[in-house]
C-alpha cells in the first residue's frame, strides 16, 4: 500500500462525522460479502493498545480506524482471498494474507518504532528507536551495537569487555535491563561486559526522564533496554540458522533458533563463539582469545484475551583472556610496559589458547510474570527475577597456582514487582509500580588472596507512580520514584591481626522527572525534559581495596562517599520529511558528589605484581553536550546518515576536566540497494584526540585521534514457502589503521585491534 492513498484514507476518516467512531470508506460491498474481521491493535513491545490505527481490507477495498483502545472491525467483507494491511504512525505495516470463510477475530501486533514520550534515543533511519543492525553485529559484543546510536560510546578493556557510555554517564550510573529485568552481576568492574547473548536481543533501545524512572537500577540518566522479540498468540512455526566468522581473532558464531506462536507459544535459541587472538595491524594481541556457550529460552501462554503468563531463562558461559602484556611483574617493566609500542609477552603466532591472566564467567536469569487485564482500562503485571552470577579471575601467579582463581565471587539476586497501568481517557494514563531487590554477593573460598570486594547484603525498595497526558499537538509526562536502599558489607582488616568488621549503609534517593513535546507542523516538533535523580554509592566504589584484575589496576574505594545527585535538563528538535529527518538534541547535567576513578600518579607493587593505583573519589561536575542524527535519502536507491556526538564533562571541584568522558566522534554512513536484494554500505567514524585533560590526570597522554573504514555487501534470496538466505561480507578497519581508543583501558599496553574481513550467512523459515 502506497503512503498517499493511506494518507487519503486517514484523513478522509478524520474529518468524518464522528470522528471517534470507526469511519468505514471505500467500495459499497457486493450483497454476498456479510462477513467480518475484527479485533485489537497493540505495540509490539509493550502491549500498548495503538489508536486510531489504520485497518484496509482489499476484498473489497475499504478501510478503518481503530478506536482509542486500538479495537477495529471490517465488515461487509467477501468470502476467500484477503489481503489486510496494518499501519500506525511510527510503526512498520504489517500484512496478512487470509482465506476468510467465516467470522473471524485477531489480534495484531505492530512493531512500533516511535516512543510518543520522545525519552527513546533513536538510531538508524526514520527516528528507529532501536537498533536494527543487533541481529548483523551478533559475531560481536553487545556494545557492537550500541556504539551506533548516537550519543553512545564504550568503555572498554581490550577485546575481552565494553560496556556502553550514554551522554557521558557510564559504569553503576548507567542502568542495564535485560528482558524487563534490572542486569544484576559483578557490575563494579569496568571491564566487565553485560552477560547478555547478542543473538536473543531483537531491540536495543536507550530511554531517559520518565520512562527511565520505572525500572530499578542504579541510574542518574539513561537506561539501556536490551529486550527479545515478543512471543505471538498467532502465527506458525518458525526458525534460523546463523554462521558468522570474524577474521581477525578467527572467530566462529553458530547460532540456531526455533520456535512456534499460538496459544502456548515458544523460543529456544542456542550459541556457541571460538575466538582467537586478534592482531593489532603490527603484532598479535597475545591471550585475547573468548569462549562462549549461551541459551535462551521463551515461553508465552494466552489463556484468554484478558489474561497472559510469560516465562524467561536465559544461560551465559564465557571464558575470555586478557591481554597477557598488561601483566607486568615489577616497577620497571611496567613504566617500559606503557612507553612500548609492542606490548610484552607478544607471540608471532596466533592460538585459540587462553591462559592467565583470565577471566570465566556464568549467568543464569530466570524471569516469570503474568498480566491481567480486568477490563480495557487496568493491567495488572506481578513479576519476578531471580539471578545467578559466578565469577572468577585468573592472575598469572608463581608456581603451579595459575589455575587457582584469584577472585571468586558468586551472586544471588531476586527481583519482586508489581506493575499497574491505568488508561484514564482516550489521551491519558498512568504508570505505577512496587519493587523489592535482594542481593548476596559472597567471595568463594580458596583464593589464597584478600577479595577485592567484601561480601554484603543489600535491600532495596521502591515505587514509581507516572502520569502521561498525549494530545494530538501537546503531549507532557511527569513521573517520580523512590528508592530505599540498605547495605551490609562484611570486610576483612588488611592489617594485622585480621579482622572482620561489618558497616551498614542506609540511604533514601529520590527521582523526578517532567518532559514535553510540541507538534509544531506534521514534520517539526519540540521536546524537552527536566530529571531529577540521586544514586547511592555502590559497594564498589564504597570497599575496592586490591587488584582490579580486567583492568590492570588496583582500585581503593571510599566508604565515606555520599549520594550522587543529578539534575539533566534535555531540549531536542525533531524534523521528519519522507526522505529526510534530523533529530538534535542537547544536554546540560549538573551532579553533586560526582563519583569517578581518579589515576593516581605513582604505581604499587605487591607480591602479585606492578599495576597503575586508582582511587575512587567525590566531588561536584557538569556534563553537557550535544547529539545530531540524520538521514537523507538522496533518491529511491541511495541512504545516507550520519552520526555526531559532543561530550564534555568538568570537575568543578577541583577545576580541571573529569576523566573518561568520550572524544568528539562522528559517523558517516552510505548505502546503495541497486535491487530489492542487493545493499552494499559503507561507513566510516572519525575519532578526535582528547585533549581536555590535564598531564597529571593520566598515565600516558591521551592518544591521537583517528578514522576508521568499514565496507559491507549484502545478498537475500527469497525462497519459497516464505524463507530466506541472507548472506554479508564486511571488512572492519578495511585499511587496517594503527589506532589507540582513549576510553579503552588497555591502551596503556597495546593498539586496537587491525582489519576483520568477516562473513555471515543466515537460513530463515
Amino acid at each position: 500500500m502506497k503512503k498517499l492513498p493511506v494518507f487519503l484514507l486517514l484523513l478522509l476518516s478524520l474529518v468524518g462525522a464522528d470522528a471517534g467512531a470507526q469511519q468505514v470508506v471505500g467500495a459499497r460491498p457486493a450483497t454476498d460479502c456479510r462477513l467480518t474481521i475484527s479485533g485489537r491493535l497493540l505495540s509490539e513491545h509493550d502491549q500498548e493498545p495503538l489508536a486510531y490505527a489504520s485497518v484496509l481490507a482489499s476484498n473489497p477495498r475499504q478501510g478503518v480506524l481503530a478506536d482509542d483502545h486500538g479495537n477495529f472491525a471490517l465488515t461487509a467483507l467477501c468470502p476467500g482471498a484477503q489481503t489486510i494491511t496494518f499501519s500506525h504512525i511510527g510503526c512498520d505495516n504489517e500484512v496478512l494474507t487470509l482465506n476468510l470463510q467465516r467470522d473471524t477475530q485477531i489480534t495484531v501486533y505492530l512493531h512500533h518504532h516511535d516512543n510518543y514520550t520522545e525519552t527513546v534515543v533513536v538510531t538508524g533511519k526514520n527516528n528507529v528507536s532501536y537498533s536494527p543492525e543487533v541481529d548483523l553485529l551478533a559475531t560481536g559484543q553487545l556494545s557492537n551495537a550500541l556504539d551506533r546510536i548516537a550519543g553512545v560510546s564504550s568503555l572498554k578493556a581490550g577485546t575481552s569487555a565494553a560496556k556502553p557510555i550514554v551522554d557521558g554517564v557510564f559504569g553503576n550510573r548507567l542502568s542495564l535491563q535485560n528482558n524487563g529485568i534490572a542486569q544484576s552481576g559483578q557490575q563494579w568492574g569496568n571491564d566487565h561486559a553485560p552477560e547478555i547473548d547478542p543473538w536473543v536481543a531483537a531491540y536495543v533501545r536507550v530511554v531517559e526522564g520518565v520512562e527511565a524512572l520505572k525500572y530499578a537500577g542504579p541510574t542518574v540518566a539513561a537506561t539501556v533496554l536490551i529486550e527479545p522479540a515478543p512471543l505471538r498468540a498467532t502465527g506458525g512455526a518458525a526458525g534460523k540458522v546463523a554462521y558468522g566468522f570474524a577474521g581477525n581473532g578467527r572467530g566462529h558464531t553458530l547460532n540456531a533458533r526455533f520456535g512456534k506462536s499460538g496459544k502456548t507459544a515458544y523460543r529456544v535459541s542456542a550459541t556457541g563463539k571460538l575466538s582467537g587472538d586478534h592482531r593489532a595491524p603490527d603484532y598479535y594481541l597475545t591471550n585475547t582469545g573468548r569462549q562462549e556457550g549461551n541459551a535462551a529460552l521463551q515461553f508465552a501462554r494466552f489463556h484468554n484475551d484478558r489474561w497472559t503468563s510469560r516465562l524467561y531463562y536465559s544461560l551465559f558461559n564465557a571464558n575470555i583472556g586478557v591481554l597477557r602484556g598488561s601483566h607486568i611483574g615489577n616497577l620497571t617493566d611496567l613504566a617500559a610496559a606503557i612507553e612500548r609500542e609492542t606490548p610484552f609477552f607478544t607471540d608471532e603466532a596466533f592460538s585459540y589458547s587462553i591462559a592467565s591472566p583470565r577471566q570465566a564467567v556464568s549467568h543464569h536469569l530466570l524471569k516469570a510474570e503474568t498480566e491481567f487485564r480486568p477490563n480495557e482500562d487496568h493491567r495488572l503485571t506481578f513479576r519476578y527475577g531471580g539471578q545467578l552470577n559466578n565469577r572468577q579471575e585468573f592472575d598469572v601467579r608463581r608456581g603451579d597456582r595459575d589455575d587457582q582463581a584469584a577472585l571468586s565471587l558468586r551472586q544471588l539476586s531476586h527481583l519482586l514487582e508489581t506493575a499497574w497501568h491505568h488508561e484514564i481517557g482516550p489521551d491519558r494514563h498512568l504508570d505505577a509500580s512496587l519493587q523489592y531487590e535482594q542481593v548476596v554477593n559472597d567471595n568463594q573460598p580458596g583464593t589464597g588472596v584478600l577479595p577485592l570486594i567484601p561480601d554484603y547484603n543489600s535491600h532495596r525498595m521502591a515505587g514509581y507512580l507516572a502520569y502521561h497526558q498525549e494530545r494530538e499537538n501537546f503531549q507532557y509526562h511527569a513521573g517520580l520514584r523512590y528508592d530505599y536502599q540498605q547495605y551490609e558489607a562484611i570486610t576483612i582488616t588488611r592489617d594485622l591481626p585480621r579482622r572482620v568488621e561489618r558497616f551498614d549503609h542506609t540511604f533514601h534517593t529520590l527521582g523526578a522527572s517532567l518532559e514535553a513535546r510540541w507538534t509544531l507542523s506534521p514534520a517539526t516538533s519540540l521536546r524537552s525534559g527536566l530529571t531529577l535523580r540521586q544514586r547511592a554509592p555502590q559497594i564498589n566504589e564504597l570497599y575496592s581495596n586490591g587488584l582490579h584484575q580486567g583492568v590492570s589496576g588496583i582500585e581503593e574505594g571510599d566508604r565515606t562517599l555520599r549520594p550522587e545527585q543529578s539534575l539533566k535538563l534535555t531540549t531536542g528538535l525533531i524534523f521528519s520529511r519522507s526522505n529526510f529527518s534530523l533529530n538534535a538534541n542537547l544536554f546540560l547535567q549538573p551532579i553533586s558528589n560526582y563519583i569517578f576513578l581518579e589515576p593516581q600518579p605513582d604505581f604499587r607493587l605487591t607480591i602479585r605484581g606492578a599495576f597503575p593505583l586508582f582511587l575512587y573519589r567525590g566531588g561536584d561536575a557538569l556534563l553537557y553536550g550535544t547529539n545530531l542524527q540524520a538521514f537523507w535519502q538522496p533518491a529511491p536507491r541511495w541512504e545516507v546518515d550520519g552520526r555526531l556526538a559532543i561530550v564534555r564533562g568538568q570537575n568543578r571541584t577541583e577545576g580541571r576536566p573529569l576523566v573518561f568522558m568520550p572524544s568528539d566522534n562522528l559517523r558517516l554512513g552510505l548505502t546503495f540497494r541497486p535491487t530489492e536484494n542487493w545493499s552494499l554500505a559503507a561507513e566510516s567514524l572519525f575519532v578526535r584526540r582528547q585533549d581536555r585533560l590535564d598531564p597529571e590526570q593520566d598515565f600516558q597522554v591521551p592518544p591521537p585521534g583517528y578514522q576508521l573504514f568499514d565496507v559491507s555487501v549484502s545478498r537475500v534470496w527469497t525462497l519459497p514457502q516464505n524463507r530466506t538466505l541472507h548472506l554479508r561480507a564486511a571488512a572492519r578497519n578495511v585499511l587496517n589503521t594503527t589506532y589507540r581508543d582513549y576510553l579503552d583501558r588497555q591502551r596503556y599496553f597495546a593498539a586496537a585491534p587491525g582489519r576483520s574481513i568477516d562473513l555471515r550467512v543466515s537460513y530463515e523459515w
